[in-house]
């Protein structure tokens, strides 16, 4: 493309897009490095904790779901790392299924690459990441489609099962 369209490589990576796009990727690497150290390192530790609450109120697993999502910033990574520690503890799958929406917690905390990019696109000031770190343009919308999400699912397994 530079060759046959005499594009400039200076002009493209000077952009908000690409820098934008570059923190957004140091920051994932950074974040998925440092999630599946600790996942490693204390996954026994988590088991104990988890195993008194989980046991009487099955159901509580999905706090811990959207907590651990709050720190890896990932679904499929949360998914991947508890579901085989909620199996060991004893849910059962229709539970687990009905609580799989709170794996989204992710906008929680705004370092996740895309609500970084969001705030540097966004021209007109609307979005944005307050003075205090959990008020931002991503906390409400947030907080309620997890909510009703997991609400709505639970309902629905309790009903197919």
């Amino acid at each position: 493309m530079i060759i046959f369209c005499k594009a400039a490589p200076k002009k493209a990576v000077g952009g908000a897009v690409w820098q934008s796009g570059m923190v957004a990727v140091v920051a994932i690497y950074g974040i998925a490095w440092l999630a599946d150290t600790f996942f490693s390192n204390y996954l026994d530790v988590m088991k104990g904790c988890l195993e008194g609450i989980v046991s009487q109120y099955p159901w509580t697993i999905a706090f811990a779901f959207f907590a651990v999502s709050v720190l890896i910033n990932s679904q499929g990574a949360v998914v991947v790392a508890m579901l085989p520690l909620a199996y060991s503890l004893g849910i059962d799958g229709p539970i687990l299924l009905g609580v799989l929406p709170s794996v989204y917690g992710y906008f929680f905390i705004p370092n996740y690459p895309s609500d970084i990019a969001t705030v540097n696109f966004d021209r007109s000031g609307t979005t944005v990441i307050g003075k205090y770190l959990l008020n931002h343009s991503f906390m409400m919308p947030g907080l309620v489609s997890v909510t009703v999400s997991t609400l709505v699912a639970m309902l629905i397994t309790w009903i197919a099962y």
